[in-house]
């Protein structure tokens, strides 16, 4: 008679190590976490046109503002996690230039404010669905502070944007081109939202 038998294959040495190196990789990155992932709209307000990638996908803008003059917009709610990269395409030949970006969290669970400080100004002429986190993080280039026109921040309220929260931007020279802004959205703005009203 004969017997079923069961082959026990042990770990060689080689496999062993490799899988202790990417439990450890894996550990090592928070940012993969479920619980790092957020649900929330975009919120922009822009004086001029603009496109908008999200890893490095254009967005589908509807509801826009009729006057691309000063365009408002809040992207229908979306999952949003640290290293996420938000890319602006913009075009904006006016004399304000002021650019405002926040993140609402759904079920009023705050908003994450767009500080000076997150935001890099890009180039022009540049293919905004190439632009990584890397990108981003080697530039150096912090666009300068803005302050918007007449109804700016009255359409930045009416936009949901919470008061004393994301900073107004603008590029440092006029351009006349079209050219990228973007941000790179990161675990400590994640930890940190402000709490809604």
């Amino acid at each position: 008679m004969m017997r079923n038998t069961v082959r026990r294959l042990r770990p060689t040495p080689h496999l062993s190590t490799a899988m202790l190196a990417c439990c450890a990789l894996l550990a090592a990155m928070p940012d993969l976490r479920a619980a790092d992932t957020v649900e929330g709209n975009l919120l922009l307000q822009i004086k001029g046109e603009v496109e908008v990638f999200h890893n490095g996908r254009k967005i589908v803008l509807r509801d826009k503002m009729e006057d691309i003059q000063h365009y408002g917009l809040k992207v229908p709610a979306r999952s949003f996690k640290a290293g996420d990269v938000i890319v602006l395409n913009i075009r904006s030949p006016y004399v304000y230039r002021a650019i405002t970006a926040a993140v609402n969290l759904v079920k009023k669970g705050g908003q994450i404010p767009v500080k000076q400080q997150h935001w890099r100004f890009l180039g022009m002429d540049k293919d905004a669905r190439k632009i990584a986190a890397a990108d981003i993080l080697a530039c150096q280039d912090v666009p300068a502070a803005a302050a918007p026109d007449g109804n700016g921040e009255e359409a930045r309220e009416k936009l949901g944007f919470l008061p004393n929260g994301s900073d107004w931007v603008k590029t440092k020279d006029q351009l006349n081109k079209w050219y990228c802004m973007g941000f790179v959205l990161t675990q400590e703005m994640l930890d940190a939202p402000m709490p809604a009203k």
